[in-house]
């Protein structure tokens, strides 16, 4: 990419031919070559002009010089997530995740959000929600980056919301509202509104799917799958514990729940004994959980509080 002349007349180690006719004198400058943080640090300054384009070149550049620069693969990663090539920007924040240390807390937290937005932009929402999630675990509350005052938490935690509602993973909707908002707005709206309920000990079985090995002999059994269903006239918002309702103190892991329906996926993986589950392939359990009488009145009521979180940026 072609840099403007006023990058071209910083840059004085590259080579320029100066002729004003045939058989003069060919003048080569002999000053020295830019350093790799003079790149980087004038990369920085055509990004916060939006001057992308040379910010491009000078990131690149830099990385040429010293492909171990941490901090250049930060700001073309950046650069390329602000022209919109989130393909190409992603591969550079994998990169610069390879080479952070412990002491790189800063690099770490900003490729995270760079790969938030680049997976955005992918319409990955899932992704740049896990992308999110790792960036808002890490940054200190009030931070905002330095050379980019749009790269801030709350920015990010709307980014959070809109991946979540994007791909209709409400209940992730709803954790973000209580985890990252600070606010109590779960609990209170199960107090305030009848269209939410709290239950508890509701009978319902675990139903086990088992695959079986004949090529082998004994046969090799194993779990495929893990279900649990409740009552059909329930809307699961969410899901607080799933217990045998046989034996003492036994708890299965949720892996994840149908939003608004009513089937719970058990996470058989993490269990240290899933004995129980091959003995009985049908068994009793309890269930607590959260639900909506009217599912659509949720979401509506979702929607509002998302509406007026982002009211407030």
């Amino acid at each position: 990419m072609k840099l403007t002349a006023g990058i071209d007349l910083m840059l004085a180690g590259v080579m320029v031919i100066s002729c004003e006719g045939p058989g003069e004198e060919i003048k080569i400058p002999t000053g020295p070559a830019p350093t790799v943080e003079f790149l980087v640090e004038k990369g920085w300054a055509a990004y916060e002009a939006r001057d992308y384009g040379d910010a491009d070149s000078l990131f690149t550049m830099a990385i040429n010089r010293d492909v171990f620069y941490k901090e250049a693969y930060l700001g073309l990663g950046w650069t390329l997530n602000r022209l919109s090539e989130y393909n190409n920007a992603l591969p550079n924040f994998d990169l610069l995740l390879t080479l952070v240390t412990e002491s790189d807390q800063e690099l770490r937290l900003l490729s995270y959000a760079g790969k938030a937005l680049s997976y955005a932009g992918l319409n990955a929402d899932s992704l740049s929600c896990i992308q999110a999630e790792l960036f808002l675990n890490i940054v200190d509350a009030g931070y905002v980056f330095e050379h980019d005052s749009r790269i801030s938490v709350p920015n990010v935690k709307k980014l959070l919301l809109n991946g979540y509602w994007n791909y209709q993973d409400y209940y992730g909707v709803q954790n973000t509202i209580i985890n990252h908002f600070d606010q109590n707005w779960f609990s209170d709206l199960i107090v305030s509104n009848d269209n939410l309920r709290e239950i508890s000990d509701v009978g319902a079985s675990i139903v086990v799917g088992i695959e079986v090995d004949t090529s082998v002999v004994p046969n090799d059994t194993t779990i495929a799958s893990a279900v649990v269903d409740v009552p059909e006239e329930y809307n699961l918002l969410e899901v607080e514990a799933v217990t045998g309702s046989l034996g003492a103190n036994i708890v299965f892991p949720v892996k994840r729940f149908i939003h608004g329906g009513e089937r719970i996926y058990v996470d058989f993986k993490a269990m240290k004994d899933t004995s129980m589950l091959l003995d009985d392939l049908t068994q009793a359990a309890e269930v607590d959980f959260v639900s909506s009488e009217d599912h659509g009145k949720y979401l509506n009521t979702l929607m509002l509080t998302i509406q007026l979180l982002r009211s407030r940026f």
